[in-house]
């Protein structure tokens, strides 16, 4: 891992940020790197297209389990959405996916048209923060990957900087499991586009969470965890 920041939450536990761009996420798994996927929802060529077949062994869920629950979220699912893929095969390494909302999914309409503006970032920042609740609280990985979460070739410095807020955030709340390691893989994502994480890393105050309510329920077996993101702005 190409390491960018060395994080200290409020609680001194130690987390480092950064990425790699050069080894797929079978190799990282296979290095005991990663052990929790945060994903996009977008199929095909993309993150989760070409690490389907790869993630369907490793948990032991079908690829078409796995393609239909991502379009639902992509395509059919008004709400702010996660779907959290949890480990049904023992012999697995990963302890789970979370298949998360992103630019291309219908839900983001109604906070920006996507490809014609900047991030919303309060989008961003809920996402990831919840998919980070789910992915330490209820998996309890620590040693977490993200994906671009934007639409593809469409990754923006905006997009880092939420990602990164909501790290730090969850890693300063008294009760947050610790994370070892946050890293940025797969395409779409430059390193340029990263900078803005050392520069934050500098800031001595940070800003507080605000939590939002949400709604965990049960989909085609898996969780599905709702985000009300009527106060967001």
């Amino acid at each position: 891992m190409n390491t960018l920041a060395d994080m200290h939450s409020k609680n001194s536990a130690a987390t480092l940020v950064g990425y790699d761009f050069s080894n797929s996420l079978e190799e990282l798994v296979r290095r005991e790197k990663i052990d929790c996927y945060i994903v996009s929802t977008e199929d095909g060529f993309s993150p989760l297209g070409t690490s389907k077949q790869f993630i369907s062994n490793e948990l032991g869920i079908c690829e078409h389990d796995i393609s239909a629950l991502a379009n639902w979220n992509r395509f059919d699912n008004p709400l702010v959405s996660l779907v959290g893929l949890s480990n049904q095969n023992p012999s697995g390494s990963l302890k789970g996916v979370v298949l998360a909302a992103s630019e291309t999914s219908k839900c983001y309409e109604q906070f920006a048209v996507p490809f014609h503006s900047r991030p919303y970032r309060d989008f961003y920042y809920n996402v990831v923060y919840e998919s980070i609740e789910y992915a330490t609280k209820i998996l309890k990985a620590e040693k977490l990957a993200i994906s671009h979460l934007s639409g593809s070739g469409h990754f923006h410095e905006d997009v880092a900087a939420c990602v990164v807020e909501a790290l730090a955030h969850f890693c300063d709340s008294n009760d947050s499991p610790h994370i070892e390691t946050f890293m940025f893989i797969g395409c779409c994502i430059k390193p340029s586009h990263l900078t803005v994480i050392q520069r934050l890393n500098l800031e001595e105050d940070r800003s507080k969470h605000r939590n939002i309510r949400t709604q965990s329920s049960q989909r085609n077996g898996f969780e599905e965890i709702s985000l009300d993101c009527s106060t967001c702005g």
